[in-house]
């Protein structure tokens, strides 16, 4: 018996051939048709040439997008040598490879040539860490069989609850820069890849274009720039910071190893195993506090690093 409607617990999300834990998943695919017009005959009527449209022309290839919402499990960032980083399932660092991921499937659809663009998490207090990613996909999407995820007894994701972070202003604890003790209640992470795709000319006019759904694909998308940003959120900010978004408690800016920033997130399960460490040494570029009615005063504060 044929089932039209594909229920959540049926459609299993598969990235790079592995399985994830993911809430939710969005994805789209569009093609970058303009309309084509040319010069008419001549009409005395107004004096000139009258524009005809002749079809819609593609001016480039397919191209998708997908966005994920999903649960930093320990199964997911498992190596074999111990500890790892945000390296082992999201490959974004300096000189990360360029080569795409194949292999995915979303529900009822595959698909290859899948590029990730941004990756970040929220770490609150008795709060599951929900990550979220998101790609670029060059070409078409196919269909495939249903299939369920893996039937899993147990899971243990990274929570609030045992995880905690560490910020340090310009090489010193914040208790030094803002002159009293200070209290995170929420980390935001986020790191994003800009790529550029490179297309080539056809060898020998070959007709793949004409024949396969994909059309002309990308021949390499480049790396161009990595940014990663950490906001934080707690009960003061950064007192004496110089336009150089650093923290300068005398007359001259801090040395030269101590300029930097940083802010650190140490993700652990509820059985107390670390999962994965993430981190943002940089600028201190923004920073507020707000304070209203029936509520404590509020500081943020935005870390930002150049990677590439």
């Amino acid at each position: 018996m044929s089932r039209p409607f594909l229920r959540f617990e049926d459609g299993k999300i598969c990235l790079g051939n592995k399985d994830l834990m993911i809430k939710s998943a969005n994805l789209s695919v569009s093609t970058s048709l303009e309309p084509e017009r040319v010069y008419g005959d001549y009409d005395p009527e107004i004096v000139g040439a009258k524009t005809e449209f002749i079809d819609f022309a593609p001016r480039g290839g397919i191209k998708g997008k997908l966005g994920i919402e999903f649960l930093i499990v320990d199964e997911t960032f498992d190596v074999t040598n111990g500890v790892n980083d945000i390296n082992v399932l999201f490959d974004i660092r300096n000189g990360m490879s360029e080569d795409p991921i194949n292999g995915n499937i979303v529900g009822r659809h595959m698909f290859d040539s899948m590029y990730l663009t941004d990756f970040g998490f929220s770490l609150a207090p008795y709060q599951i860490i929900r990550a979220r990613a998101n790609y670029d996909i060059y070409g078409t999407i196919y269909k495939c069989a249903d299939s369920r995820m893996p039937y899993q007894p147990t899971i243990d994701p990274a929570h609030g609850l045992k995880s905690f972070g560490r910020v340090l202003a310009s090489g010193g604890n914040m208790q030094s820069a803002n002159g009293r003790q200070f209290e995170v209640s929420q980390l935001d992470y986020n790191i994003r890849v800009e790529r550029k795709p490179y297309y080539h000319i056809r060898d020998a006019e070959h007709s793949r274009v004409a024949t396969s759904p994909n059309g002309s694909a990308p021949e390499r998308v480049s790396v161009e720039k990595i940014e990663a940003t950490m906001s934080l959120e707690g009960n003061d900010v950064v007192q004496r910071l110089n336009p150089y978004g650093e923290f300068q408690s005398g007359g001259s800016r801090p040395a030269d190893q101590n300029r930097d920033s940083s802010v650190s997130a140490f993700l652990y399960t509820m059985q107390g195993d670390r999962v994965a460490r993430f981190q943002c040494e940089g600028k201190i570029i923004e920073q507020s506090i707000s304070i209203s009615e029936g509520d404590y005063a509020k500081g943020k504060m935005v870390v930002s690093q150049i990677i590439k």
